[in-house]
């Protein structure tokens, strides 16, 4: 499936855009700014989980707290230790990637829950989701990069 193949790029270039920032920045929140970097990529990850697997009345693959820290109309959390949360969001990118690959493979997505996203598309199936959850993590891609430059790199 190529939208799945798109997600990875996207996925990996937040990865390489992480990797090119001193970790502590990535949890700031500059002038003119309503989150952060980290929170940006935290909140693709499980807004994927809920675009996907909530409509399709699977469950999440991600732990409960995880998607109520980082889903639609949350704020950055404090965190302690960036390394730490950095590290669990990087596991939890991957490890979701790997579920959603098994369970297409299994074909688990045979039904999906209409859902008008704030974004003003209407998903009614498991392959619009998919699509749309490529526009949602690149229009978070672009905020981070957007921080990133507004932070001076």
């Amino acid at each position: 499936m190529q939208t799945l193949e798109y997600n990875s790029v996207i996925r990996s270039n937040f990865k390489h855009l992480i990797e090119s920032m001193k970790v502590e920045d990535l949890n700031i929140i500059p002038k003119g700014f309503k989150n952060n970097i980290i929170w940006n990529y935290g909140h693709a990850i499980a807004s994927q989980n809920i675009l996907i697997y909530k409509y399709s009345g699977l469950s999440f693959t991600l732990p409960d707290d995880f998607i109520d820290t980082y889903r639609k109309g949350t704020f950055p959390p404090d965190i302690d230790d960036v390394k730490a949360e950095l590290e669990i969001i990087h596991l939890f990118s991957d490890q979701s990637m790997a579920h959603l690959r098994k369970d297409i493979a299994e074909y688990k997505f045979t039904d999906y829950e209409t859902y008008e996203t704030s974004f003003g598309a209407t998903l009614d199936s498991f392959q619009d989701a998919m699509a749309y959850n490529n526009i949602h993590e690149s229009l978070h891609l672009g905020y981070a990069m957007a921080i990133k430059r507004a932070l001076g790199y």
